[in-house]
């Protein structure tokens, strides 16, 4: 048996306790993430990324400080 490796995410104080509101019922916050996730399939978000990136005006640059991408 492989032991299960996790990581740590850093959230603002705010954004922590908002999401606390969707941990319910037992779920993990492995749990809590995942339904984020399957909600929007990363298809979806894709194709939402590349409309954005066509909008006239916005530099990718810009973009990706928005969305807090690297």
């Amino acid at each position: 048996m492989s032991a299960t490796h996790y990581t740590t995410i850093s959230l603002k104080p705010e954004n922590a306790k908002a999401l606390q509101l969707y941990k319910t019922g037992g779920k993990t916050w492995d749990d809590v993430v995942r339904e984020f996730m399957d909600h929007v399939p990363p298809e979806e978000f894709l194709k939402w990324a590349a409309e954005e990136l066509k909008r006239p005006g916005i530099p990718l640059s810009e973009f990706k400080r928005r969305h807090r991408l690297k």
